[in-house]
């Protein structure tokens, strides 16, 4: 899934490395640090030998294959490791630094520079104190800030106990170089937390180390560079130690032989001459340091020359399979998009029908609650208009007795003054027509109102 993701970004190996798109980290350390391990762990590969002793598998420096890392190509660098029991540390440097100098006139430069280190070490040994000395020389001070210091191993240690060598770690032997802008971090051994530590690095600017600067634009012999100087140094304080333990060792081997003490004398010759070829070997370390270099050098030449054309057509490769990525991802996407689009429309006409629904049930209920209200207000002129002609029935009525009993209209004619009956006849009529021209009008409306509703109300009862 994460070579998917970092596949789905698009890049083209020629745009790249204008862009800043290429990152190369290489990695250093003593022999056993786990410097191989982390390399295939991190470019999820196998091109690296992987040992499981004191003595180092990594004889040369060597790349990995190039692998996208959130939408950058990385590269990293494993080199043998220092302090090694079949090869001397002139020899690691001489290596190093002949890689590092012709990439560097080939115009290749470092992203970040990884020193790994094992927490389950119990102390920092003099050799390994020597090795990271060499190491910070050969970086140079004006490189720190691209610089991870990283522990692993910590999965055969206790938290607790690994906690504090970390601390001892980092407030003692490697803060010089931590003050100075380096970063101290964990690798668990899982390919997210190398893949994590790596991206520490990517947004770095491309950097030249100070050793590649010392050989290539300062045309120094790589025993005058910072690091050799320290090598130099480092050989020679040994040199003097054998130096005495040579001394001492004679002085056994003459006791044992007065003593005639054949055993001692054996263990005391053999460890004799074991320092000696020890010394023997460093002081050629140190007279043959710019011979093996430029050999080194020459040999390193066509081999990174091949290299990086490999890495080229790898990174072809990886384009086109990014190329045909994007395509299966842009197919998936259509798909996907033609499948959720009927659905949506569906669900888009379910919504759209509810609302309609629900609209029209709001209107429904304001429709009878209108045609309530017209209904009671109807109902009480209905029946305020009936009490009216009720009366005037009765009032008709009362007139007609009168007219059909001569006694009763000549009383009724003394009650009343001339004219009366026949202003009350006009004022009758006009309010009866006045009346009925309203009863018309409230017909007329209630029979509109209950002919647009969506129910027919109740026909109005007079009271």
């Amino acid at each position: 899934m994460t070579l998917l993701n970092n596949l789905s970004q698009p890049w083209s190996f020629a745009d790249m490395a204008s862009q800043g798109r290429e990152s190369r980290v290489i990695i250093m350390g003593s022999t056993g640090a786990g410097k191989s391990e982390f390399a295939n762990c991190a470019s999820g590969s196998s091109d690296f030998l992987v040992g499981r002793s004191l003595s180092s598998c990594t004889t040369e420096v060597c790349t990995s294959k190039p692998f996208p890392v959130d939408g950058k190509i990385v590269t990293v660098i494993d080199t043998p490791g220092f302090d090694d029991t079949r090869r001397g540390d002139a020899g690691v440097l001489s290596s190093i630094a002949a890689y590092l100098s012709k990439s560097y006139e080939q115009g290749i430069k470092l992203t970040g520079v990884i020193f790994l280190c094992r927490i389950t070490d119990i102390r920092m040994a003099g050799t390994a104190q020597r090795t990271f000395r060499i190491f910070r020389e050969l970086c140079g001070e004006s490189t720190f800030g691209h610089v991870l210091i990283v522990t692993n191993m910590w999965e055969k240690e206790k938290l607790e106990v690994g906690e504090r060598r970390e601390q001892e770690l980092s407030t003692k032997y490697f803060k010089p170089v931590l003050d100075r802008g380096a970063r101290m971090v964990r690798h668990d051994g899982t390919r997210a937390s190398a893949l994590n530590i790596l991206r520490h690095l990517l947004d770095n600017d491309a950097t030249a180390l100070t050793i590649q600067q010392e050989i290539v634009d300062e045309h120094k012999q790589l025993a005058n560079t910072a690091a050799g100087k320290e090598l130099t140094s480092a050989l020679r304080e040994q040199a003097q130690n054998h130096d005495e333990e040579l001394r001492i060792l004679r002085a056994e081997l003459e006791a044992a032989m007065k003593a005639r003490d054949e055993e001692t004398r054996r263990e005391v010759q053999e460890e004799l001459e074991k320092k000696r070829e020890e010394l023997a070997r460093i002081k050629r370390d140190v007279e043959s340091m710019t011979e093996r270099f430029a050999s080194d050098k020459t040999r390193l030449e066509s081999r990174i020359a091949e290299t990086e054309a490999v890495n080229r057509q790898h990174v072809e490769r990886l384009q086109d399979m990014q190329n045909l990525v994007s395509q299966a991802l842009l197919q998936m996407t259509k798909f996907q998009a033609e499948a959720v689009q009927p659905k949506e429309a569906e669900e888009r006409q379910a919504r759209i029908l509810a609302e309609e629904r629900l609209a029209n049930m709001l209107a429904n209920m304001k429709h009878r609650e209108e045609l309530q209200t017209i209904q009671t207000e109807m109902n009480k002129r209905l029946c305020a208009l009936q009490d009216e002609i009720s009366r005037m029935k009765l009032g008709r009525k009362g007139d007609e007795q009168c007219q059909a009993d001569p006694e009763a209209t000549e009383t009724c004619a003394s009650r009343q003054t001339r004219g009366r009956d026949t202003d009350q006849r006009e004022r009758d009529e006009e309010r009866i027509a006045r009346l009925a021209h309203l009863v018309n009008m409230i017909v007329g409306f209630v029979i509109t109102k209950w002919t647009k509703g969506p129910t027919n109300p109740a026909i109005p009862k007079m009271c």
